[in-house]
């Protein structure tokens, strides 16, 4: 009853709380509702018209939100014409042009930065929880109504245009505001007073409560005693009770087992008279029987005599007839095997004649089989080169862009073509560096990586799709379409490992997305290393979004990525795998070289390093300075 009462308490102060805050909190389909709707009703300039998605950004790491927002968007699927897409910024640097942008004053963003942050870019920026006027447009609960305040003049300022239906629903003076939470004020005054009454009623009903509980208290400790003493006189009863019948019982059995042992002596008496009656007749049977024993060990030892006599005849003649035998049977012996060996030998000789034969059969198919085979091998070789032609015509040249940055690309296929391959292009004033590594190596490689260079082109060059992170989850939903992966076939494995770069030289900015391959930066002789995310592109247990890093370099930095061809490559005087933390110390060796000598060393070190073993996988590592 007193938990009852005090969880009644506490949620009456709970409401109490929400009402002098004067305001509730809407849930993730209602904001989504909102957002979307609102989205209808905002005219844009010509230029941000011109973009193939309606772009909506959620800013913090509200994924709960995000994901609501997602899984309605995808209902709606058009605004204003256009396809709907939902994305998320963590911090105000990831922040791109889009068409709307939601802000809640919970992720502890100040509302003047992502002002600053989005002017200029006829983006409408919709926040929740902050003070009157801060934002274009800001979401309040009152009276549990959702209602949303317009500031039109900050929408002006950005270019933006609203048609007069929804300007008339939007509270659009302070007026307004404060005007929507005097009723609530009322409601929150006569609340308090329901409260205190009903506090007066609960402190009376805990004091009769903490007087019955005494009283039960002590009538619980009497009985607790009286069960005690009851308890231990029926404990002793027991004992009692227990001894005494088990002394019945053990006397009991003395008096049977007494008459049992009167029974057996006497049993024994009378078989004791009759076995020593037998024994006098026994000894009266002894005495004749030795008399007779003494007369026939005279007749025993006579016949004793005659009988060695007769053993040394047997044996004699037996000894005769062995030798006799044994000669005989050598004689026999030795006839027996010459004649099996001259039959062995001819049987040898026709079988030696017979290998002959097949042996000069099988040298002639031999000879015919390795006239088939190196006719094969030169035939997979030319197609092996035609292919390695058509692979060099996709790849970029090794010297990606020798007048605007200085760099080295490092590219060692294992056999003559790799399943590595690099990708590079100008996006504007941007420069995207890529660096993958196909499931395999050799053809199945190659046929990966052509597979990678011609979406890559697709994705980049003909959708326009250039964030890192974006580029990797469009690049493996391609694979897995082309594939035909899915989810029940896990032991499918074939996909890539990637490093996707955004680089701005001007700015000193890069973006940075991987799939199971890091970025290593070399700054000032500090090493820092930038993970990808554990997810290949292609089918995998986990299908999470991939991540997008943005870096800030200063003059002079150097960034490289690469696969993993160099640091699992086997040699050196124990022939181990060369591994990643020697590979840093060797970056960090050469980092006064310019990069083109970079690379060159590099290729010295894994050449001396590998000497006479073979290149287990394929090789690749970009560096660049800016």
């Amino acid at each position: 009853m007193k938990r009852i009462i005090s969880l009644f308490l506490i949620t009456c102060l709970a409401f109490q709380f929400h009402l002098v805050n004067a305001q509730e909190e809407m849930d993730n389909a209602t904001r989504s509702l909102f957002i979307l709707d609102i989205a209808k009703y905002i005219e844009y300039d010509d230029e941000i018209q011109l973009h193939a998605d309606f772009k909506i950004g959620v800013m913090g790491r509200n994924t709960d939100f995000y994901w609501e927002l997602y899984e309605m968007a995808k209902t709606r699927k058009f605004i204003q014409e256009k396809p709907i897409k939902v994305l998320m910024y963590p911090d105000l640097d990831n922040i791109e042009k889009c068409h709307i942008l939601y802000v809640n004053n919970s992720e502890g963003f100040k509302m003047k930065e992502v002002l600053e942050r989005t002017r200029g870019n006829n983006t409408l920026v919709i926040s929740e929880g902050y003070s009157f006027n801060e934002s274009m447009i800001n979401f309040v609960m009152a009276e549990g109504t959702p209602r949303f305040e317009l500031h039109e003049e900050k929408l002006n300022m950005e270019g933006l245009q609203v048609n007069e239906l929804f300007r008339e629903q939007a509270i659009k003076t302070r007026e307004d505001w404060e005007a929507l939470f005097i009723v609530t004020e009322i409601a929150l005054e006569n609340e308090k007073e329901v409260v205190q009454e009903q506090k007066i009623v609960i402190d009376s009903q805990e004091v009769e409560i903490a007087r019955q509980e005494e009283m039960i208290r002590a009538q619980k400790a009497h009985l607790d005693s009286l069960n005690r003493e009851i308890q231990d006189k029926e404990n002793t009863i027991e004992e009692k009770t227990f001894i005494l019948d088990r002394q019945v019982r053990e006397i009991g059995q003395q008096n049977e087992e007494i008459v049992r042992q009167r029974q057996e002596v006497e049993s024994q008496q009378s078989i004791l008279g009759k076995q020593q009656e037998k024994i006098d007749k026994q000894g009266s049977q002894i005495e004749q029987q030795s008399i007779q024993i003494s007369e026939q060990q005279t007749i025993l030892i006579e016949r004793l005599k005659a009988i060695e006599k007769q053993k040394m005849l047997i044996w004699f003649f037996v000894i005769a007839l062995i030798l006799v035998s044994g000669l005989g049977y050598f004689i026999y012996r030795g006839y027996r095997i010459k004649k099996e060996s001259n039959i062995q030998l001819e049987a040898k000789n026709r079988l030696i004649l017979q290998q002959k034969d097949e042996i000069q059969q099988q040298m002639e198919i031999a000879e015919s089989q390795r006239d088939q085979i190196a006719y094969q091998k030169k035939h997979i070789t030319d197609s092996i080169h035609y292919a390695l032609r058509i692979q060099t015509a996709l790849l970029p040249s090794l010297e990606l862009f020798s007048e605007k940055l200085d760099h080295f690309v490092f590219y060692k296929p294992r056999d003559i073509v790799s399943g590595d391959f690099y990708w590079v292009a100008e996006i504007g004033p941007k420069i995207m560096i890529i660096s993958a590594d196909c499931t395999g190596h050799g053809v199945p490689g190659a046929f990966m990586s052509m597979l990678g260079v011609s979406f890559l082109n697709e994705i980049i060059l003909n959708k326009g799709i250039i964030q890192p992170d974006q580029v990797i989850n469009s690049l493996r939903e391609e694979v897995i379409r082309a594939l035909k992966q899915k989810e029940s076939d896990s032991e499918i494995k074939d996909g890539m490992d990637i490093c996707v770069c955004l680089l701005d030289p001007d700015k000193r900015s890069l973006q940075f997305a991987g799939a199971l391959s890091p970025l290593w930066i070399l700054s000032k002789g500090e090493l820092t290393e930038i993970k990808g995310d554990k997810m290949p592109v292609a089918i995998h247990e986990t299908m999470k979004p991939f991540t997008n890093h943005w870096i800030d370099l200063k003059q002079g930095d150097t960034f490289y990525i690469f696969s993993d061809g160099f640091v699992d490559q086997f040699g050196g005087p124990n022939q181990k795998k060369y591994l990643s933390k020697n590979f840093k110390i060797t970056l960090g060796e050469i980092q006064a070289k310019p990069m083109y000598d970079q690379g060159a060393e590099l290729d010295r070190i894994f050449e001396e390093w590998r000497k006479d073993v073979e290149q287990i996988d394929d090789v690749t590592v970009i560096g660049v300075r800016v």
